[in-house]
C-alpha cells in the first residue's frame, strides 16, 4: 500500500495541494477508538503516510485530517467511521474494520440507504482511485 500512497502524495503535490503532516500510530488508534472502533493496520499505514488535505483534489476528493474525523465521530455507526468526502461533503466514505489488518471503505450518500460497499479494503480503494478517479467516485456501487 506504500507505493500506492507515495503515487497519491506524487500527483497531489503535482496539484498544488497542501498535504498535511503524517500521524504517529498512538495518535491514529486514539482518534479511532473515540469514534467507537479499533483501527486496523491499513488505516495507520495510511495516517502514518499521509496526514490528510485540507482541499479537494482535482477530482473532488477529499481525504480528512484526524482532527475531522475526530469531530465526526458521533456519525460512526455499523458501516463505519468517516474519514473523507467527495464534492464538498455530497456524499461521505466510511472505514469498517474487516479485520485487525484491513478496512473495507463503504460510500454514504445519506440518503436512507445504507452505505454501500466500494472496496474491499483500503489498497483496493486506492488502486481504483488512482487508475480511475472519476469511475469510483462518481459511479453507483
Amino acid at each position: 500500500m506504500h507505493a500506492m500512497l507515495e503515487r497519491l502524495l506524487k500527483r497531489w503535490k503535482r496539484e498544488g495541494l497542501n498535504v498535511l503532516p503524517p500521524y504517529g500510530e498512538a495518535v491514529v488508534r486514539s482518534t479511532f477508538l473515540e469514534a467507537g472502533t479499533e483501527v486496523q493496520k491499513d488505516v495507520i499505514v495510511l495516517y502514518s503516510v499521509i496526514g490528510g488535505i485540507d482541499a479537494p483534489d482535482g477530482n473532488n476528493w477529499r481525504l480528512w485530517p484526524l482532527s475531522e474525523v475526530y469531530k465526526r465521530r458521533a456519525e460512526a455507526n455499523g458501516h463505519g467511521v468517516l474519514f473523507s468526502d467527495f464534492l464538498l461533503d455530497s456524499w461521505l466514505y466510511r472505514i469498517k474494520p474487516n479485520d485487525t489488518e484491513t478496512s473495507a471503505v463503504y460510500v454514504d450518500y445519506f440518503d436512507g440507504r445504507e452505505p454501500i460497499l466500494v472496496a474491499r479494503s483500503l489498497e483496493q480503494f486506492f488502486e481504483m482511485y488512482l487508475d480511475d478517479p472519476t469511475g469510483v467516485m462518481e459511479a453507483e456501487h
